[in-house]
């Protein structure tokens, strides 16, 4: 249990640091399948402490969950899949090959406006690279002086902001 607990706030943590790069939802899945969203601006404090985790909102209103109940908690824009497409306001962003050996690639061919801005982030939110976009469809952008690890990537526009995660072999 103490593992669990430690597990759960661990991601916690992370979550809250990853708010900076546009986190804006956490999503509490329940093992009964009943997912319950939260944005994080609404939310006053989280806890963990007798087996619960408690979600106590802005209006003061809170939700008690069991943490041997819970299946996971997610951040909106930390997706785990190794394939992994990001809508921006109805814009495609495909990112291949994940995981990533020197070359990342970046496909912008269903974006009306292809103008912004692409970084590479550690999971700490610092910037490592950075790039702006001009119009351009696919690029291609080395990463091998990057070490292994999992990073962010970011793609910002006039529309919004969208973040992936990408893996470094």
């Amino acid at each position: 249990m103490r593992h669990k607990k430690l597990k759960l706030s661990a991601v916690i943590l992370l979550g809250l640091g990853l708010t900076g790069l546009q986190a804006q939802t956490i999503y509490v899945k329940e093992s009964s399948s009943t997912q319950t969203a939260y944005t994080l601006s609404n939310i006053q404090k989280m806890s963990f402490s007798s087996g619960n985790l408690t979600v106590t909102k802005t209006d003061n209103s809170s939700n008690v969950y069991a943490l041997n109940d819970l299946r996971y908690l997610n951040f909106s824009d930390v997706l785990t899949d190794l394939q992994e497409d990001l809508s921006v306001q109805n814009q495609i962003l495909k990112i291949y090959p994940n995981p990533i050996g020197d070359i990342l690639n970046i496909d912008l061919t269903g974006m009306p406006a292809t103008e912004g801005t692409l970084s590479i982030l550690n999971f700490e939110g610092k910037t490592m690279l950075s790039r702006q976009v001009n119009n351009e469809s696919i690029l291609s952008l080395n990463i091998s002086s990057l070490p292994t690890g999992i990073y962010l990537c970011q793609y910002a526009n006039t529309t919004g902001i969208k973040t992936v995660k990408i893996i470094k072999q």
